[in-house]
């Protein structure tokens, strides 16, 4: 097989680990968001508290805030 020629093995294994790390993100995504907002519903600490704590911005902090 010459360099040029496609590898389907290759490429899935590559599709599966994209596949993988986004899930993972998304995942970590989700879990801090819950802890933004449980930290919310305590009313102890300020917006800036909790971006800083949770890695969610404080501007989707202040959305958070505003829909609950």
């Amino acid at each position: 097989m010459s360099i040029f020629e496609y590898d389907k093995e290759l490429e899935e294994k590559k599709l599966r680990k994209a596949e993988y790390e986004y899930g993972f993100a998304e995942g970590e995504k989700h879990a801090a968001i819950e802890t933004a907002k449980r930290m919310l519903k305590t009313n102890n600490f300020s917006l800036e508290e909790i971006a800083a704590f949770s890695g969610v911005s404080l501007d989707d902090i202040k959305i958070l805030k505003a829909n609950q």
